[in-house]
C-alpha cells in the first residue's frame, strides 16, 4: 500500500502543478495514470485481484464510486475530475485506515 500511496503523492503533486499553470496536456497522461493507480489501490486495499473482480464486488470503497470513477475517466483532462480523484483517494485511504485500526484492535482482544 505504501507504494501506491507514493506514487499518488507524487502524481498528485504533478497534477496540481498543471492543473495550476492550466496545462491539460502535460496532465493528460498522468492522470491517466493516475486512475489506473486508484483502481490498483481499490482492488489491493479489498485484497482482491483486479483481473478475476469487479468494483461492485470491492466491500470498502467510496460512496457512489462506480459514477465518480466514471465521470473521472470520462474527462481527465479537467480540473473537476483531478479533484474528484483526490477526494477518491482520500476516501479510500481512510477507509483503508479504518478497516487496519479494527482488525489491528480484533487481534488484540482477549478471547
Amino acid at each position: 500500500m505504501e507504494k501506491i500511496l507514493s506514487d499518488w503523492n507524487h502524481y498528485n503533486s504533478e497534477l496540481r502543478h498543471h492543473f495550476t499553470n492550466r496545462d491539460r496536456d502535460q496532465a493528460l497522461p498522468i492522470m491517466n495514470k493516475a486512475i489506473e493507480l486508484f483502481k490498483q489501490f481499490l482492488f489491493a486495499t479489498n485484497g482482491l485481484n483486479q483481473e478475476l473482480h469487479s468494483i461492485e464486488e470491492c466491500k470498502l470503497k467510496p460512496v457512489n464510486v462506480l459514477e465518480r470513477l466514471e465521470f473521472v475517466t470520462s474527462r481527465p483532462g479537467l480540473f473537476q475530475s483531478y479533484k474528484q480523484l483526490a477526494e477518491l483517494f482520500a476516501e479510500q485511504e481512510k477507509q483503508y485506515a479504518r478497516k487496519t485500526a479494527l482488525n489491528h484492535a480484533k487481534n488484540k482482544r482477549p478471547d
